[in-house]
């Protein structure tokens, strides 16, 4: 139901630019009009469109290698401590850790565009306790998407000290519920009393397309 454009000049032919389509199926018709109105359609061609999807990436200083450029954290969580390595590079965050009651965050603000189709946020992340409950879960990380106000609009996980591990572990989540919206993509790690546990994250990501 598109016209994609017309050519006068024999011998006739037309190109267009299939990026310029939705992914999907489609179908081509020839029509053809002479001098006295007369109008005759070709047969319908069914074809295929899969275009490459261009992610666009919307957070800034994924990897914090630009200290607390971009980023809104507790004094000291933004660091390139050598006591755990970065995930890549040398700065990351480092959440708690001090084996007392202690609450810090790092934060960014972004905003995901109504037209986007995906919307997913990965980041890497290290778990290093010193507890050894197998069952009690003494410190936590949450993950959460927040309005400008702090409030929170919904929890994407809970980590503990019983998600303790050796290396970054990558986690992905679909925040395309907050298409439209300017939010912040928030990770307070709240620590108990007594033990001490580390939440440190990296190469924080927000793509859509």
């Amino acid at each position: 139901g598109v016209s994609r454009g017309t050519d006068t000049t024999a011998p006739y032919s037309l190109a267009f630019n299939s990026t310029a389509l939705a992914n999907g199926s489609h179908t081509l018709v020839a029509r053809a009009r002479d001098a006295a109105g007369n109008i005759g359609n070709s047969s319908s061609v069914a074809f295929s469109v899969n275009n490459p999807v261009t992610l666009v990436e919307r957070l800034t200083n994924t990897s914090f290698e630009s200290g607390s450029t971009g980023w809104s954290a507790t004094s000291g969580v933004i660091t390139k401590s050598n006591t755990y390595a970065a995930k890549t590079g040398t700065w990351k965050a480092w959440l708690n850790g001090f084996g007392s009651a202690n609450t810090e965050f790092v934060y960014q603000t972004v905003t995901i565009p109504s037209t986007a189709t995906t919307a997913t946020l990965t980041f890497w992340l290290r778990v290093d306790s010193a507890e050894t409950t197998t069952t009690q879960a003494y410190d936590v990380l949450r993950v959460q998407v927040r309005n400008g106000s702090n409030t929170v609009l919904g929890t994407l996980a809970t980590y503990s000290n019983l998600n303790e591990t050796t290396t970054y572990v990558q986690r992905t989540f679909d925040v395309s519920a907050w298409r439209g919206q300017t939010v912040r993509i928030y990770f307070e790690g709240v620590e108990g009393s007594q033990v001490a546990t580390s939440f440190l994250i990296d190469d924080v990501s927000l793509k859509t397309n």
